[in-house]
């Protein structure tokens, strides 16, 4: 089951049409047979998410294109796992907005977590490692570019919804294990904090294969069962969108209760003219 070299270099092109469907089925299509790969071993698997991981990555790219030009990967593919600056030298994102301007703008990493573990039947077992991935990240990213906004999207199948009993359920394990990762404010805040964390929840099953929604690790979920509000593809897309604007732009609140992003004033001409006087 061990992918070839080429393979792992294959390019996932996303469908115009499909940009924001609440649905990943070609994504998961494109890493691979699953029901093969989940009777293969740790590197079938490793090979399977990280195939995925770049197909999500193009489609949360090609998203967010019309927001940010010029991000990574760009509209063909190329610039997949592009790197970006960081206080231990260049390392690589999943989907990355860097200007000459601003540095790292955006950058959004992408965790995927697809297989229950054959002995105690639950997602929970690669937690504490892809916890451990984005606390790294954040504070290489963070401690040498603070104003950098970073979110991350981490995968699991709907059924993680499904499985505790005296425990929370894989998914309300998740939920409290990366809800101390998130929330990251203001730039003076924890560098090892992310500014947005959701959790993409997708199906499995054939007559909805692909279906996915997503949660934001701030809100309550349940400590068993399925959440009964989740955001659509396109609410998550928004999401970022927001983290990167509460960054970077700068509103301002009426009394009547709007609110507009603020213009700053072009500044004026210095006056040449020698004063005569």
């Amino acid at each position: 089951m061990a992918k070839s070299k080429n393979s792992a270099t294959k390019r996932f092109s996303t469908e115009n049409r499909s940009l924001t469907e609440n649905n990943i089925g070609r994504e998961l299509s494109w890493a691979g047979p699953r029901d093969a790969v989940a009777d293969g071993n740790s590197t079938d698997k490793k090979n399977y998410a990280e195939s995925l991981s770049r197909a999500l990555a193009q489609r949360f790219a090609d998203a967010l294109r019309s927001s940010f030009s010029g991000i990574l990967p760009d509209a063909s593919g190329a610039g997949q796992e592009s790197k970006a600056r960081t206080g231990k030298g260049l390392k690589k994102l999943d989907v990355n907005y860097s200007t000459i301007e601003l540095g790292l703008g955006l950058g959004v990493s992408i965790k995927t977590i697809n297989f229950r573990d054959a002995k105690t039947k639950r997602y929970t077992k690669n937690y504490t490692r892809v916890d451990n991935e984005l606390r790294a990240e954040a504070a290489d990213y963070h401690e040498r570019q603070p104003y950098a906004v970073l979110c991350a999207i981490v995968f699991l199948p709907l059924d993680a919804c499904d499985d505790g009993s005296s425990a929370p359920s894989s998914f309300g394990q998740a939920v409290q294990i990366f809800r101390y990762r998130a929330g990251r404010e203001k730039p003076v805040d924890d560098p090892t904090l992310f500014e947005r964390i959701l959790v993409g929840l997708y199906e499995v099953n054939p007559d909805d294969f692909g279906r996915v929604a997503f949660f934001d690790v701030m809100d309550a979920p349940p400590r068993t069962g399925r959440p009964a509000s989740l955001m659509s593809f396109k609410n998550a897309i928004e999401a970022i969108v927001d983290a990167y604007d509460q960054r970077n732009k700068t509103t301002f609140k009426w009394a009547e209760g709007t609110t507009e992003v603020v213009v700053p004033p072009e500044p004026e001409a210095e006056d040449t003219e020698e004063d005569g006087g």
